[in-house]
């Protein structure tokens, strides 16, 4: 706005900021939601209600994976070295090293309105499919825990 009124950058920030009360924001990012898209939310929330019947949310387990990946973040913008010269900079902390496939596990973990599982971790390398994840997670930790989550309620897996 400065340059495009020809007024000094700290002259303009004044007049906004002091003399207006304005204040700068960051745009954010926001899903788009057409109509169509709500309509389907709506039906589908409809559907999920009423598969339970009222007073069963609490047999409900909730489930989760996520994978972690073990590699130094770097943010180029806010990551800063103070030197006087780049040769300065040992290279252990000038470059950070990057590799095509870094270590990797991946966690699982589940909750109901009472309790929750214990975390599951899935070895690096393992293929998960349909058959992996009920042998390693669903079969070991739901059988055991099902008692425990869903005491006096039927449930099954």
């Amino acid at each position: 706005m400065s340059r495009e009124f020809c007024v000094n950058h700290e002259t303009m920030r004044k007049l906004v900021v002091e003399d207006l009360g304005m204040k700068s924001y960051k745009r954010k990012n926001v899903h788009h939601l057409n109509d169509s898209i709500r309509r389907k939310r709506l039906e589908r929330c409809i559907q999920l209600k009423a598969r339970f019947a009222p007073g069963t949310e609490d047999q409900i387990l909730f489930s989760d994976e996520k994978l972690f990946t073990v590699e130094e973040a770097s943010n180029r913008q806010n990551d800063r070295i103070l030197a006087s010269r780049s040769q300065d900079i040992p290279d252990s902390i000038k470059y950070i090293d990057r590799v095509q496939k870094p270590l990797s596990l991946m966690v699982w973990a589940g909750v109901s309105a009472d309790s929750r599982t214990n975390l599951i971790f899935v070895p690096q390398g393992v293929k998960i499919n349909s058959q992996t994840y009920r042998e390693l997670v669903l079969e070991p930790e739901i059988a055991s825990a099902g008692e425990k989550l869903f005491q006096n309620h039927p449930w099954t897996y």
